[in-house]
């Protein structure tokens, strides 16, 4: 139809809209979410952009029949699933130039600013239960750090510094000065560095399935190797590329799930949904991101982090979790003064897949 906003396609199904949020339903777009501009218009390097209200582009997961018709299988179950998934977090994907590069988040919920933060292998979809179930009283924006998700790697390789960069870029673009921060696994270590770095913009600081390790040889080597290593995996990133549709069939593959699963998980998932959305962004994470979050728990930077935040902090554990044990948890928990520690039992690494509703019961009272 002629009326109808022009289609520019999209990797994945996904298409962008020109119509204004304003065109849109309210649901679209809440009101305190921000007006973004194309990604096209502004190159990285450039300062971050004036924000207009009213001239807002908006990501969209519904592919037509036709754009769908060119997808391979897999991609068009990605696509539909995560359609699905936003419908019921009522959150709307977006993807806005930040002075460090592109950036793709989700959006749900009015009331104070919330930033979350995903971790190891997962992208903002991981947080859709929780934007749902804080939307009543947070404006909740889940981000997909660089190399996850929908966010593109950045050139250089990703250090938990230049994480916590890309979060305050982020927060600078929307217009956000203060907020709350909530980050799991390896946003969590992103999360401390910010609280730890930019003490003036954070409020109150959730870390869900954070631990130091003060004895992690195997990691500490893998850490002082990066630039070869990154070197190495930059050069290879065409042959990554090319094999991302396998590897995405492997990763949900029943030997590799159950493997994962066996990791993260303590019981069987209380989502089986998200969780195949949580194998399916393992699958696609950038190469040289994997390893800065492989490397997280052991870091310098986070133990000098916590011994900086001064903000009201809750820790979250899962009881069984063994990727970062509760013993690592509390030994992070101790060194921020005043905080508070709530374990999760017959809990893995992943509580937003195993134990979603008890998670959501802890952040609402923290957040509250």
């Amino acid at each position: 139809m002629a009326d109808d906003p022009p289609i520019i396609r999209r990797g994945k199904g996904l298409r962008l809209s020109t119509e204004s949020p304003e065109a849109a339903s309210d649901a679209a777009r809440p009101e305190d979410a921000p007006a973004v501009q194309p990604v096209e218009e502004a190159p990285a390097t450039e300062a971050a952009p004036q924000i207009r209200r009213g001239t807002g582009f908006r990501l969209s997961t519904q592919a037509s029949p036709e754009e769908q018709a060119a997808l391979e299988p897999e991609e068009v179950d990605e696509v539909m699933r995560e359609r699905d998934a936003l419908a019921r977090s009522g959150a709307v994907r977006w993807r806005i130039q930040t002075s460090r590069g592109p950036l793709s988040y989700l959006h749900a919920g009015s009331g104070p600013p919330l930033l979350l933060i995903h971790g190891w292998g997962a992208s903002a979809r991981l947080w859709a239960g929780t934007l749902a179930d804080l939307g009543q009283q947070r404006s909740g924006y889940a981000l997909d750090l660089p190399g996850f998700g929908q966010s593109p790697a950045r050139p250089a390789p990703p250090t938990l510094k230049t994480l916590a960069e890309d979060v305050i870029a982020f927060a600078d673009t929307v217009g956000l000065t203060t907020f709350e921060l909530a980050g799991h696994s390896l946003g969590a270590a992103v999360a401390a560095c910010v609280a730890g770095r930019y003490p003036e913009r954070v409020s109150r600081l959730a870390l869900v399935a954070l631990g130091v390790r003060t004895f992690a040889p195997e990691l500490t080597t893998l850490d002082w190797s990066r630039p070869p290593v990154d070197l190495s995996l930059g050069l290879a990133r065409p042959f990554f590329e090319w094999w991302a549709p396998v590897n995405r069939l492997l990763m949900q593959s029943p030997p590799l799930a159950l493997t994962l699963s066996a990791l993260l998980l303590h019981h069987e998932p209380a989502d089986p949904e998200l969780w195949r959305e949580y194998l399916a962004d393992h699958a696609a994470v950038d190469a040289r991101a994997y390893v800065t979050a492989l490397t997280a728990v052991a870091a310098p930077q986070v133990r000098e982090a916590l011994q900086h935040i001064i903000v009201p902090t809750l820790f979250v554990a899962g009881r069984e979790d063994r990727v970062v044990s509760l013993s690592e948890v509390m030994s992070a928990h101790q060194l921020i003064a005043h905080s508070s520690l709530t374990v999760l039992d017959q809990c893995g690494h992943l509580p937003m897949i195993e134990r979603p509703e008890q998670l959501a019961l802890v952040l609402r009272g923290f957040f509250r």
